[in-house]
């Protein structure tokens, strides 16, 4: 079962200095194996004072996600999610020389994400790696659609929509990649995914 909301949302406490922030989250139950949350926050931060959090990881080729990584408690409410990830991409913007400028970052938060024990496999963390993978790409991507826009100062609700636009598909990819896998279950099908996203996100090493 799947559900998708929308809805505005206050921050988590280590976010500094915001204007606003929206979200979209999205609850995949898995049949016992995985779930995957996805929040999305973008919101306004005035100057560049964001300081990072203990409880977020950035994504980084060389820091792959781990179990220990997971320090939320299991909801056991959901009794068909075995584990569940929570995985943005930020967005801050500001002006400078009447044009918006921006940082886009992928993350993992901690302190909601969480396994159970018949969760704990290399197969699995697998999966939820290919997720926050599938997150970077797509902040890659949109940083990319963004370079190739002009956004003036106040001109920042089209810049909004503009990224939230961007994020539907970034989404919509996490939703298909569920579905093709059938939540990880099919092994073949999450070894494909794996290679396509790596292969991916190395065109945009070469870019940079």
């Amino acid at each position: 079962m799947t559900t998708v909301n929308l809805f505005q949302q206050q921050p988590s406490k280590y976010r500094q200095h915001l204007l606003y922030a929206y979200s979209i989250t999205h609850l995949t139950m898995s049949f016992k194996y995985l779930g995957f949350f996805v929040l999305v926050i973008s919101f306004l931060v005035i100057g560049k004072s964001n300081k990072p959090s203990e409880n977020v990881i950035y994504w980084s080729d060389d820091r792959p996600l781990t179990w220990s990584d997971f320090q939320g408690n299991p909801d056991y409410n959901y009794g068909d999610v075995s584990a569940l990830t929570s995985l943005g991409i930020l967005h801050f913007k500001g002006c400078e020389n009447d044009k918006i400028i921006y940082e886009i970052k992928a993350y993992f938060e901690k302190d909601y994400s969480w396994v159970k024990e018949e969760a704990l496999t290399d197969h699995h963390l697998q999966h939820e790696q290919i997720h926050f993978d599938i997150t970077q790409l797509y902040a890659k991507k949109l940083k990319l659609a963004l370079d190739k826009e002009t956004f003036r100062c106040g001109e920042e609700e089209q810049f909004d929509q503009f990224v939230q636009d961007f994020l539907m598909k970034w989404q919509k990819a996490q939703i298909n990649y569920d579905l093709y896998t059938h939540y990880s279950m099919k092994r073949p099908e999450q070894n494909e995914w794996k290679h396509k996203v790596a292969l991916e996100l190395s065109v945009f090493e070469d870019l940079e």
